[in-house]
Formats: structure tokens, sequence, C-alpha cells
């Protein structure tokens, strides 16, 4: 006789995701739930009057290298961290690597103006300006209709 057992789809999964950590946990170079590769660097996003304020802590890369695209409506960044500290001191040594590609897209609330957005980058913190757009620009215009049959389209 067998038993019957009720299937739980989501422990199966939750026991292939322990799984694939153990199987590539001593390989994979980041935390998860610190700066990833596959997410991007951690960011905070402030709302002033006149603007947005995106700051990134990138530790590690080489600000020109560093490929920062915004559009009206988000701010992408793409870059490579290639860290690597080395400490020699009596009685131990210490040499520790931390490197990856990135690419991370911020949506934003509203629309910007990406023309006037600037980006600094001081002490591996990148801070993004993105100039909120002119409420105005953008608005529909309402169109007045015609209502007499004399134009180029009715010929």
């Amino acid at each position: 006789m067998t038993d019957v057992v009720k299937w739980d789809p989501f422990g199966e999964m939750q026991r292939v995701r322990d799984d694939f950590g153990r199987l590539f946990g001593r390989w994979w170079p980041w935390d998860p739930e610190s700066f990833s590769a596959l997410r991007g660097p951690s960011v905070d996003l402030r709302e002033t009057d006149t603007h947005f304020v995106v700051s990134a802590e990138i530790p590690g890369v080489n600000p020109e290298e560093l490929d920062v695209t915004v559009t009206e409506d988000s701010l992408t960044l793409k870059g490579e961290v290639r860290e690597r500290t080395e400490e020699n001191e009596t009685g131990y040594r210490r040499l520790e690597r931390r490197y990856g590609a990135f690419h991370r897209t911020i949506s934003l609330p509203r629309p910007i103006d990406p023309k006037r957005a600037t980006a600094d980058y001081v002490n591996g913190v990148l801070e993004v300006r993105l100039p909120k757009a002119d409420p105005d620009k953008g608005k529909g215009v309402r169109l007045s209709i015609r209502t007499d049959r004399s134009g180029p389209w009715t010929q």
C-alpha cells in the first residue's frame, strides 16, 4: 500500500534554491543581500520640490568607466567593480577581491528633464541630481474640431 503525500510546490522551490546556494555559494562573490552583480548597487531616491536625487554607493568603480543614462522616466547605472584589498602585518596576511559587472534601472515617479541632469562621484558614492520636468511641458493640447469640409484631405 502506498501513502499519498500532498505536493508542496513552494517547499520544492525552496529546496532547489537551498541546493543551488550550497552548490554555488563558495564561488559566488557577493552576499545576495548586499551589492550584487544581479541587482546592482543599493540606491536612495530622495525628492525635493524641484529635483529627484539618487545616491548609490559604488566603491571600487572607476568613475570614467561608469555609464549613467537618464531618460524622462528612468535612470540606468552600469559599471564594473574591480576592487582588491591587501593587508600584510606581522603574524597574518589578508587579500580580498570583489569584482563583477552590474546594471540597474530605477524608474522615476514622475518625468524629469534629462538635459539638465548632473552626476557627481565622491569617495565611492555616486549622486545624480534629476531636475523635474516643467509641469506644463508635455501636457496634451486640446484641438479644436473643424466642421467645414474644405481642406486638402477632402479633395
